[in-house]
């Protein structure tokens, strides 16, 4: 990329790229993910893991047809027995405010992820001479379930079918995983997307630390790994999301020239 380029911010198309990139990660975790132009919504489904995975995203509604389309949602939802949920992206979901018209109607935020980008490969010091940085394979899938189970306080009954579910991502093609061993320990791991053909950006997930490991700069190692061999091969762009509230790993994300896009807010309905 010539260095003009290097600092450009997202273009729409991008930005739109990484809308639905987010919205189909949860594929990579055993959901239905399924566009609905006829409604104007991604749909989200997984039968068997309640509200996490079961949601609407990528909304585009006429502002005079919003109500009769939440409420087609919100029925949906209800009669496969998972609570409705809308996800709004910032300046990408129509109307522009569809904040407030959920609100309006009772719905509540859950929570909100900013998602951030970067054009720039991320740097990081010399670290321990013992570490190891591998790439995850179908043999290593469970080991780095495991940690990711941990990293994040998952289901500890879910890790057959996470390292299942990545054992075939990696082998595919569909997913890379990296994890960095200490002394043969696996310490930290990250997962790196890439986004659909033609699409010029990749994707970070579960970008993860063991407990008793952070604070010491294996996060940054982590994420310049990752981050370099999306744009090693051939992705322009490479984003991330992370908690909104997570002041600690924003700052983290921005000392690896990652800034800020648009923020992925959930929202429930409420109830009857």
């Amino acid at each position: 990329m010539p260095d003009s380029d290097a600092g450009a911010p997202p273009t729409q198309v991008e930005l739109e790229a990484i809308e639905w990139e987010r919205t189909h990660w949860v594929a990579l975790l055993g959901a239905s993910v399924e566009r609905d132009d006829a409604l104007g919504v991604a749909w989200s489904t997984h039968p068997g893991r309640g509200a996490g995975l079961n949601f609407v995203s990528c909304v585009r509604w006429p502002a005079a047809d919003v109500l009769a389309r939440l409420a087609q949602v919100e029925a949906r939802m209800r009669a496969a027995g998972v609570w409705p949920q809308v996800v709004v992206s910032e300046g990408l979901s129509e109307p522009r405010d569809l904040t407030d018209l959920l609100r309006a109607q009772g719905w509540v935020p859950l929570g909100s992820e900013r998602l951030m980008w970067t054009r720039h490969p991320s740097v990081v010091p010399h670290l321990d001479p013992g570490l190891r940085i591998e790439a995850v394979t179908p043999a290593t899938a469970l080991e780095c379930a495991r940690l990711e189970t941990a990293a994040f306080g998952l289901d500890e009954r879910a890790i057959e079918e996470s390292a299942e579910l990545l054992g075939h991502a990696v082998s595919s093609g569909a997913t890379r995983a990296f994890l960095v061993r200490l002394v043969g320990e696996p310490i930290a791991s990250a997962r790196l997307v890439p986004g659909e053909p033609g699409s010029g950006i990749a994707s970070l997930h579960a970008v993860g630390v063991t407990e008793r490991h952070r604070r010491r700069g294996y996060g940054r190692l982590i994420t310049a790994i990752a981050t370099r061999a999306g744009l090693a091969t051939g992705h322009k762009l490479v984003w991330l999301s992370v908690d909104a509230d997570n002041a600690g790993a924003i700052d983290m994300y921005r000392g690896l020239a990652f800034d800020f896009t648009f923020t992925w807010a959930r929202w429930a309905a409420p109830a009857n």
